[in-house]
């Protein structure tokens, strides 16, 4: 079984390596019997699914949505990777485009995405200064409470070259 895996560093492959330590036996209860289900009990609905051959109608696909897609199993994995997982045992006609409307509309995975932007401004390779003074960066910190004279802010000045600064209080207001 193990040279199917295409993933041999996978979470399923290191688990499978950790319980091999333990002697145990699986043992099938109906989701009757078991209402407090986890992810390892639901493997068997998902075989099950699989078994099946031919091109699914409608209700089998949502079925085998909701299975690789919204179970423990599935773990709402993004659309590449849905998509890869169905193509592994299923075809019909505008899978892609049915899986994504899918996700699309799936609740957990809207609220719970991670908003990444598409673009990236390019890294800025910056000269670092030959001399003293040659560049210098200057910024004001605050509001911070109000010192016995009256100030709130400070003034840093830091040379580019030394990467050591200076700081000067101001007045309140300024």
């Amino acid at each position: 079984m193990d040279h199917e895996l295409k993933d041999p560093g996978s979470r399923l492959m290191r688990w499978r390596i950790q319980l091999a330590e333990y002697d145990y036996e699986i043992v099938h209860r109906s989701g009757a019997q078991h209402v407090n289900a986890d992810a390892l009990s639901r493997i068997g609905s998902v075989s099950k699914v699989k078994d099946q051959t031919g091109v699914p109608d409608k209700s089998k696909r949502r079925a085998i949505l909701q299975e690789f897609h919204d179970s423990p199993v599935g773990g709402h994995r993004g659309m590449n990777k849905t998509y890869h997982a169905i193509r592994a045992h299923y075809t019909w006609p505008n899978m892609r485009r049915e899986i994504e409307e899918y996700i699309e509309q799936c609740k957990s995975c809207q609220v719970n995405k991670i908003l990444t932007p598409r673009h990236k401004a390019p890294v800025e390779v910056t000269t670092t200064a030959e001399r003293p003074f040659e560049k210098c960066y200057l910024d004001v910190e605050g509001p911070l409470p109000v010192t016995q004279e009256g100030n709130k802010y400070i003034l840093t000045f830091q040379d580019d070259l030394r990467k050591c600064g200076s700081h000067a209080y101001h007045p309140a207001g300024r």
